[in-house]
C-alpha cells in the first residue's frame, strides 16, 4: 500500500516571486507525492527543501500541531543523473571509485593527487574555475557552500573533462585536499537546489521522505559588527527584511524556535545622514516599534527585531545579542 501524507508546500522556503525569505504553507489534503507536487506547482509554490538539522527541527515543530502522519518533502529518486558536475558538464571522464548506496550523497575531492569521495556535508577547501583559470580557495566549506562561493566569485567549482585537465587541477592544488565539482546522488530536490542534508528514516525498509534565501537563527551572543562578519563569512549576510512577506516569514521562523529577547538584523543607521539602511540597500519597508523610526541624536545605530511582538528597534551596537543570518541558495546546473 502506498503511504499517503499531508503535503507541505513552501512559498518562501523555496520561492522567487514576490519575496525571498523562507515561509511554510500547508494544504490539509492527503495526496500521493506527485499529486502534491502538482498542486504546489499550480499555486506557484513547491514542495519543501531541507538544508540542515535546524530546517528539519523547524519543520517538525511547525507540523507538530497540524498533522499526525507526516508531510511530503521535495526529495525524490533520480537514477538517470546519479553523477553530475556542478556546472552541468557531461560526465564523460571518470576517475572516481565511488559506488553509492540507496540514500547516500557523495562529493568528490582531490586527496593526495587522486579523486576520493566524501560526505558532501564535510567542510574542505575547494577549487573554482573561470574560463581556463583555476583558483584554490583556502576556506573550509561544505560542498554546496563551496558551489555557491564559486558561482558568486568565479564561474563554478572546477569540472574535469580529460586527463590533461586533471593534471592541471592537481598541479594547481599543490598537494592540498579540496572539493571539485562532482557530486554522486541518486536523489534530487524538485527545485534543483543544492542541499547536503540527509537524515533518513526507513519506511518498509526503503528510504522515503522540499526562495532563494534561507533563514538561520544564531543563538551565540555577539556585537552587531561581529554578527555582521559571522554571517558574511559563514552564510551570506545579516538578515534583511524588505517587505511584509519577508516580515511574516521571519515571524513564522522565530515562532518555532526557542530563542527569546532581541536579535540583531542587518539594520544600521548612517551616523552622518541619520537614515537607516540594510548592508547594501536602503530601507523601504519597516516595522518599527510604535511605528516610530529612531532618529538622531537620541538613537542607537544598530537594529534588532524583538521575539516578543516581532517589531524593530534600535540598540547599542556593542551589546552582545543572538542574531539572524540569511544564506543565498544555489541551484544545480544553473
Amino acid at each position: 500500500m502506498t503511504p499517503v501524507f499531508i503535503m507541505l508546500c513552501s512559498e518562501f522556503f523555496h520561492f522567487t516571486l514576490t519575496a525571498n525569505r523562507l515561509r511554510f504553507f500547508t494544504l490539509s489534503e492527503e495526496v500521493q507525492w506527485q499529486n502534491g507536487l502538482n498542486i504546489c506547482t499550480e499555486l506557484n509554490e513547491t514542495l519543501v527543501t531541507l538544508y540542515d538539522q535546524k530546517d528539519a527541527n523547524f519543520t517538525d515543530s511547525f507540523l507538530s500541531n497540524i498533522v499526525e502522519t507526516g508531510a511530503w518533502l521535495g526529495l525524490h529518486m533520480d537514477r538517470h543523473n546519479v553523477s553530475t558536475w556542478s556546472d552541468g558538464a557531461p560526465f564523460t571522464f571518470n576517475l572516481s571509485h565511488v559506488n553509492i548506496t540507496n540514500g547516500e550523497q557523495i562529493c568528490e575531492a582531490i586527496v593526495n593527487n587522486r579523486w576520493e569521495g566524501f560526505n558532501c556535508s564535510e567542510r574542505k577547501h575547494f577549487m573554482c574555475h573561470k574560463d581556463h583559470n583555476y583558483f584554490l580557495i583556502n576556506e573550509a566549506k561544505d560542498w554546496c557552500q563551496a558551489h555557491h562561493y564559486c558561482r558568486k566569485h568565479h564561474s563554478d567549482l572546477v569540472s574535469i573533462r580529460n586527463d590533461t585537465q586533471n593534471q592541471q587541477v592537481i598541479g594547481k592544488g599543490n598537494g592540498a585536499t579540496f572539493w571539485i565539482g562532482l557530486m554522486h546522488d541518486g536523489w534530487k530536490w524538485v527545485d534543483n537546489s543544492c542541499s547536503t542534508y540527509r537524515r533518513w528514516h526507513n519506511i518498509n525498509g526503503k528510504a522515503n521522505a522540499h526562495c532563494s534565501v534561507r533563514i538561520i537563527v544564531i543563538q551565540n551572543n555577539l556585537t552587531w559588527e561581529q554578527a555582521f562578519d559571522h554571517c558574511k563569512a559563514e552564510h551570506t549576510r545579516l538578515l534583511q527584511i524588505e517587505d511584509e512577506n519577508d516580515q511574516k516569514a521571519v515571524e513564522q521562523w522565530l515562532n518555532n524556535t526557542s530563542v527569546a529577547g532581541k536579535l540583531w538584523i542587518g539594520l544600521r543607521q548612517s551616523r552622518v545622514f541619520g537614515f537607516w539602511i540594510w548592508s547594501d540597500k536602503t530601507v523601504n519597508y519597516s516595522n518599527w516599534r510604535n511605528n516610530e523610526m529612531p532618529e538622531m541624536p537620541l538613537s542607537n545605530h544598530c537594529g534588532v527585531i524583538s521575539r516578543d511582538g516581532y517589531t524593530w528597534s534600535d540598540e547599542n551596537c556593542l551589546l552582545q545579542l543572538p542574531f539572524i543570518c540569511e544564506e543565498d541558495i544555489v541551484y544545480m546546473g544553473k
